[in-house]
């Protein structure tokens, strides 16, 4: 017997939610292009919506290379006692953002 998996946007409030893993979008928490070696494949799962507003000061080139007044950048991922949390920065207020994986 197959079991459906669902995906769901990690991003507070957003309720997106597919069966779909096509239609979920993964993004590396740290850049390909960066190159790193220490937790290189950490994946957060994004509605396309939001992973479009990801950015990251580090890149040069890319889709996550450019800032706009909405953009968010993933600052930590971290274990808790009821399994992951994502904390994101909001440059527009300066706020962080806490989702769970």
């Amino acid at each position: 017997m197959k079991m459906h998996m669902k995906y769901r946007c990690v991003f507070p409030n957003c309720t997106y939610e597919t069966d779909s893993r096509a239609l979920m979008e993964f993004h590396h928490v740290n850049p390909r292009e960066l190159k790193v070696k220490l937790n290189k494949d950490i994946e957060i799962p994004l509605c396309p919506n939001h992973h479009k507003m990801i950015f990251h000061p580090e890149t040069k080139a890319g889709q996550h290379s450019r800032q706009y007044e909405n953009s968010l950048s993933v600052t930590q991922v971290t274990n808790t006692t009821t399994g992951q949390a994502v904390i994101f920065k909001d440059f527009l207020y300066g706020l962080a953002r806490i989702g769970k994986m």
